[in-house]
């Protein structure tokens, strides 16, 4: 590996692109940086001196695969950032008001939120890492989500300023993590391809298969905070988030094949997801009927 393709590969590094477009960038980078060198080559310079010197015209890799990440996945890296601290401030505040409030603080609920906010940080700061593997960051998103809306079901046994307040904050944290998990599974397909198609249809699709996700997630939160109200919080409580964990699992099948298929997947998508809420509907009487 010469001085030049080191250098495109330090760019690339930056960068959160799959493996097919990132080895489309690898080989669009590689000729505009040989072209340069032949350009020197032809001005007189020995092969390393004009190598040397395409490195040195070109930039900082580090700078220049930041710029790229920037402009190629626009505010991927800023929405991680504001999710996960946003998820921390909430975690610290919150254990405040259960402090010195209403007196009840509960260490481990503020180690789940701050491990989650904290992770969602680090993946910040590791987007280029971290952000190639779409469908795992999008669980991580998920989950982050999925916490917030466990809290925001838990808000409504406090007082009704509080309630207000802390829904707010909750309701807004949650709607930037689904935003960015929308975002992030369409910058799981190959750019160029999706171009080549309806881009449009592609957009509708993620869209629609979000939604029908978070309605599975409502609805088993829902199922949750009633079984939380009946009978208390208990495992077989947790029993009624499981229709949310087949979804994640399936959300994955669905990325490729919204890609591939984004009219079929909307069908696709719907009988899923009404099995899934079958599914819940069914634990939910199986579970009331144990009781």
């Amino acid at each position: 590996m010469n001085r030049i393709e080191k250098h495109a590969e330090q760019v690339l590094r930056q960068m959160q692109s799959p493996d097919d477009e990132r080895e489309e960038m690898r080989e669009e980078l590689l000729s505009h940086l040989n072209e340069a060198k032949r350009n020197y080559i032809s001005e007189g310079l020995s092969e390393k001196q004009a190598e040397k010197k395409v490195v040195a015209a070109f930039g900082d890799p580090h700078m220049i695969g930041r710029e790229l990440q920037e402009s190629m996945y626009p505010f991927q890296r800023g929405l991680l950032y504001l999710i996960g601290i946003a998820t921390i401030l909430f975690g610290v505040i919150f254990y405040l008001n259960l402090s010195f409030v209403i007196r009840e603080p509960t260490p481990v609920w503020l180690t789940i939120q701050l491990l989650l906010g904290s992770i969602v940080t680090l993946a910040a700061i590791n987007i280029s890492f971290v952000g190639r593997y779409f469908y795992l960051l999008n669980v991580l998103l998920m989950a982050n989500t999925i916490w917030n809306g466990i809290n925001f079901v838990l808000m409504q046994g406090m007082s009704r300023w509080q309630a207000i307040l802390f829904s707010v904050y909750l309701l807004i944290l949650i709607g930037f993590g689904l935003l960015f998990v929308f975002r992030n599974s369409y910058y799981s397909t190959n750019q160029t391809e999706v171009k080549k198609r309806k881009q449009g249809l592609v957009k509708f699709s993620y869209i629609i298969n979000l939604l029908y996700g978070i309605a599975i997630i409502i609805l088993s939160l829902f199922f949750f905070w009633a079984s939380a109200i009946f009978t208390g919080i208990s495992i077989y409580s947790f029993i009624t988030l499981l229709p949310i964990l087949i979804w994640l699992a399936f959300y994955k099948f669905q990325m490729g094949f919204i890609a591939k298929k984004p009219a079929l997947s909307l069908v696709t998508g719907l009988l899923f997801s009404a099995l899934a809420i079958t599914l819940a509907f069914v634990i939910l009487r199986l579970f009331a009927g144990g009781v």
